[in-house]
C-alpha cells in the first residue's frame, strides 16, 4: 500500500528540535493511568536521570511519581511526554501541551485513521493540534532510546545501555515489543514504533537518526511508505553517509487494478515497486524478522565485503555441504585455495584432510587455538572479501565440554583479524550460538549470525550493499536516483489509437515499421506502395488488444491477401464489439525476423512515480512474466544489469549459436520512451510498446504496437 501526499522538503527546523527534545530529553511528563505508569517504571529501569512528571486528576502517583491534576501544572514545558489517554481527550492534551511548549510526545491511543471516518476526522485534529510538536504515533507502543537512557514504552523490555548499535523503526507496536525480546546480541540504540504516522513518518525518523554517531544502521518494518520520492531522498542521504538500511516489508498489494489498460499494470505490483525502489537505493530487503537481525548485525559489526569472495571454515563435512549450497543461492563465491595454499594446508592439517573451500579443518587441530589460527592465517592469504567460521555451542549451564570449540572460534577471530576482513561466527541453528560466543564475536569486532542459511544471506547482503554504495556514489549526480515526481495533470484520460500513439514514438527517435493509415477500399493499394509483405490492423482506441479481437493478419504477400485480411478483420471486430467495426486501417511493412521479441512499459503512479516494467513480449507476456522492474529516471546500466538478470538475456546473448540482439539498441529505445513518459506536455499516464522487436546486433530495434494512454494536457 502507498500513500501519496505532497512530497515536503523534510523536517522543520522548530520540528528537528523538538524532535531532538524528544529523544534525548532533560525532562520527561507521564500523562494517563496504567499504561502511563508503566512507562515511568520503564523510564526509570532503564536509568533517565532527568525530572519526571506525572499527570493524572484521578490518581496519587504514577510509578511513585506523584500526580499532578493538569497539564497546566507542570512546572515547565516538558521536552518530552508520554501520553495514554483515550483519543478524543489525545488532542485536547496535545493541543495543551503545544500551548505550553513540549518537545514532543508519543501518542499511545488508538481509535484514529485505523477506524474509518471518524478516526480519520480525529487524526486530522491531531495533527492541527500538534503544531511543531514531533509526535509519534498515535497507535503505538512509542520510543526506545539505549545510548541516551530513555524509555517512553508502556511494555516491559529486557534492553540495556549501548555506544552504539542498529536503531529500528517499525510501523507494528507488537513487533516492536517483540525485538526487544529477541536474544539475538542485536544491541539496539533506538527502537521506534511509528504507528499511524500522522504528523512524522518513517522517512523522518530516518533523516534525524542519519545524524547520530551512535546509530550503525537503521532497520524499518514496513507496512506503508506514507512519501515514497522523499523516503528516496533519505536513503540516499544515508546511502552517502554509509548508513546501510534493511527494509522488512509487509502487507503487498496489487496497484495494477485502477484504469489499467496496459500489460505493465497487471505485471508491475506495488511489492514489484518496492523491490525497485530498495534496489534503486541501495535498500537492503529481508523476507522474515530472522533475516532482518542477522544482516542488521552483519552491517554493524562484521562489516561491508568489498566483493562477495567468502573464505569458510567448518569442521564437518555436512557444514561444508550447506554452506556451499547457500553461498550459491545467494550469490556468494568460494574460490578454491591456490596449489601454494593446499600445500601449506596439507602440512599444517594432515594428510587425510581435504583443503577445499569451505575447509573443513578437522579434528586434527581442533581445541588448538594457535594451530586453528595458523591454518586459517594461511588459508586467507590467498585473498578474500570476508571470512566466516560455522561453529554451534552445546546449552551453558550444562556439563557438555566447550573448551575446544571456544578455542577453535578465537583462532578464527584472531586470524579474520590479522587479514583485516569482515568476519563473523555462525551456527547451523540458531540457538546454538550462545550468550558468551556473541559477546566474544562482539569483542573482536565480529558478527555473531546466527542460522546458517539467515548468516549467509546476511553476508550476501553486505556485499551487494557495498557493490550498490559505489555505484550510488559515483552517480554523475545527486540527482540520478532521486524518483521522477509527476506534476499533475489536467484534462480528460483517453486512450490514443495504435496511429496516434506510433507517432509520438517515432516522434520520441524510436523505429516503427513504415506504414499508413487508409481505409479498408484503400488498404490493397496503400500495401502494394508499402511493398509486401504487410501486416493489418484495424485501428481503434476501443481496442487495445487487437489480437483478442481478431483485429491483426500479418504476412500478407498481396493485395488479395490485404482485401481478404481486411473483410475478415471487419467481421471478426463487429462480432466482437458488436457494433459496426470502425472504417480505418493500418498497414504497415513486416518487421525484420527478430532475434527476441520485448516488450516495455510505463505506468504514472502517484506514489512511485514512474513504474517501467521492461521484459519478454509478445501475446504471452503475461504468462512468462519474465519481466523486470525499474523506476524512473534510470540509466543505461541500470537497464543492461536488469535484462541481465532476465531468462530471455539468454537470446539476447546469442543462444546456441544464434545471432545475438541489439541490446544497445534496446537500451536506446527503453531510454528514449522514459523521456517521452516524463516529458510533462504529454501528459502520459501509460505507454507499452509490446512488442518490440529487438534485431541483430548493429540492426536496432522496431516497436511493432504502441499502447498510450494519456491526459488531454498537464499542468506545469
Amino acid at each position: 500500500m502507498t500513500a501519496a501526499i505532497p512530497s515536503g522538503s523534510g523536517l522543520s527546523v522548530e520540528r528537528r528540535q523538538n524532535l531532538r527534545r524528544l529523544f534525548a530529553p532533560r525532562h520527561v511528563a507521564f500523562i494517563g493511568g496504567g499504561e502511563a505508569a508503566e512507562a515511568a517504571r520503564q523510564c526509570q529501569k532503564i536509568g533517565f536521570g532527568g525530572p519526571m512528571w506525572a499527570v493524572n486528576p484521578k490518581r496519587p502517583d504514577l510509578a511513585g511519581l506523584p500526580c499532578l491534576p493538569r497539564v497546566e501544572d507542570l512546572p515547565e514545558a516538558p521536552d518530552a511526554v508520554f501520553l495514554a489517554v483515550p483519543a478524543p481527550l489525545t488532542v485536547k492534551t496535545l493541543a495543551t501541551l503545544a500551548q505550553r511548549g513540549a518537545g514532543g510526545v508519543v501518542c499511545y491511543a488508538a481509535g484514529f485513521k485505523e477506524i474509518g471516518a471518524e478516526g480519520r476526522a480525529l487524526e486530522q485534529a491531531l495533527i492541527e493540534a500538534a503544531g511543531s510538536m514531533a509526535v509519534i504515533g498515535p497507535n503505538c507502543y512509542g520510543l526506545l532510546n539505549y545510548v541516551k537512557g530513555v524509555a517512553l514504552w508502556p511494555y516491559g523490555q529486557p534492553g540495556h545501555l549501548v555506544e552504539r548499535g542498529p536503531a529500528v523503526i517499525t510501523q507494528s507496536g507488537m513487533f516492536a515489543i517483540n525485538l526487544t525480546f529477541s536474544e539475538r546480541s542485536a544491541a539496539f540504540s533506538h527502537i521506534v514504533s511509528s504507528g499511524n504516522q500522522s504528523v512524522l513518518g518513517i522517512e523522518d525518523y530516518i533523516e534525524f537518526l542519519l545524524d547520530d554517531p551512535a546509530v550503525s544502521a537503521v532497520g524499518l518494518h514496513i507496512e506503508m511508505l506514507r512519501d515514497i520520492p522523499r523516503f528516496a531522498r533519505v536513503a540516499l542521504q544515508a546511502a552517502a553517509k554509509g548508513i546501510p538500511i534493511v527494509a522488512f516489508k509487509t502487507g503487498a498489494s496489487e496497484i495494477g487494478a485502477r484504469l489499467t489498460i496496459s500489460h505493465t499494470g497487471s505485471l508491475a505490483g506495488s511489492d514489484d515497486a518496492y523491490n525497485a525502489l530498495f534496489h534503486r537505493l541501495g535498500i537492503t530487503r529481508v523476507d522474515t524478522p530472522a533475516q532482518l537481525l542477522e544482516t542488521l548485525k552483519m552491517f554493524t559489526h562484521g562489516g561491508i565485503p568489498a566483493g562477495r569472495r567468502l573464505g569458510a571454515f567448518t569442521c564437518s563435512g555436512g557444514d561444508a555441504e550447506m554452506v556451499a549450497d547457500w553461498a550459491e543461492h545467494y550469490g556468494l563465491l568460494l574460490p578454491q585455495p591456490s596449489d601454494g595454499t593446499r600445500q601449506r594446508l596439507a602440512a599444517q592439517l594432515g594428510s587425510f584432510a581435504t583443503v577445499s573451500n569451505p575447509l573443513d579443518y578437522n579434528t586434527a587441530i581442533w581445541g588448538h587455538e594457535d594451530r586453528v589460527e595458523a591454518a586459517h592465517s594461511t588459508f586467507l592469504e590467498d585473498g578474500y572479501d570476508a571470512t566466516v567460521l560455522i561453529q554451534d555451542f552445546p546449552p551453558l549451564g550444562t556439563d557438555i565440554d566447550r573448551i575446544s570449540n571456544t578455542a577453535d572460534t578465537r583462532g578464527f577471530f584472531a586470524a579474520a583479524t590479522k587479514a583485516k576482513l569482515p568476519a563473523a561466527v555462525c551456527s547451523t541453528i540458531p540457538e546454538c550460538l550462545t550468550q558468551d560466543i556473541r559477546d566474544l564475536a562482539l569483542s573482536k569486532k565480529a558478527a555473531p549470525l546466527q542460522g546458517i542459511k539467515d548468516g549467509l544471506f546476511a553476508i550476501a547482503a553486505a556485499a551487494t550493499y557495498g557493490a550498490r554504495l559505489k555505484i550510488l556514489r559515483a552517480a554523475a549526480s545527486g540527482e540520478t536516483y532521486q524518483l521522477a515526481r509527476p506534476k499533475p495533470v489536467t484534462g480528460k484520460s483517453r486512450v490514443l489509437d495504435e496511429g496516434e500513439g506510433k507517432t509520438l514514438v517515432r516522434e520520441a527517435g524510436i523505429p516503427v515499421p513504415v506504414g499508413r493509415l487508409c481505409s479498408a477500399a484503400e488498404a490493397p493499394e496503400a500495401a502494394a506502395a508499402i511493398g509486401f509483405p504487410v501486416a493489418v490492423k484495424l485501428i481503434s482506441a476501443s481496442l487495445p488488444h487487437k489480437t483478442e479481437a481478431g483485429a491483426v493478419r500479418l504476412n500478407l504477400a498481396s493485395a488479395a491477401a490485404v482485401r481478404e485480411a481486411v473483410e475478415a478483420i471487419e467481421v471478426s471486430v463487429q462480432d466482437y464489439l458488436k457494433v459496426p467495426a470502425p472504417d480505418s486501417f493500418l498497414v504497415e511493412r513486416m518487421a525484420p525476423k527478430p532475434v527476441a521479441e520485448m516488450m516495455v512499459g510505463i505506468r504514472r503512479d502517484e506514489g512511485f512515480g514512474y513504474i517501467l516494467v521492461l521484459g519478454a513480449g509478445g501475446i504471452g507476456v503475461e504468462v512468462s512474466r519474465d519481466v523486470a522492474t525499474l523506476l524512473l529516471p534510470l540509466t543505461k546500466p541500470d537497464l543492461l544489469e536488469a535484462i541481465a538478470k532476465l531468462r530471455i538475456s539468454k537470446i539476447l546473448d546469442g543462444y546456441r549459436g544464434a545471432p545475438a540482439g541489439d541490446v544497445d539498441g534496446l537500451c536506446d529505445a527503453v531510454l528514449k520512451l522514459a523521456g517521452l513518459a516524463l516529458t510533462p506536455a504529454r501528459g502520459i499516464e501509460e505507454i507499452e510498446l509490446n512488442p518490440i522487436m529487438v534485431l541483430a546486433r548493429g540492426q536496432g530495434v522496431v516497436a511493432v504496437d504502441a499502447l498510450v494512454r494519456s491526459s488531454d494536457g498537464a499542468t506545469g
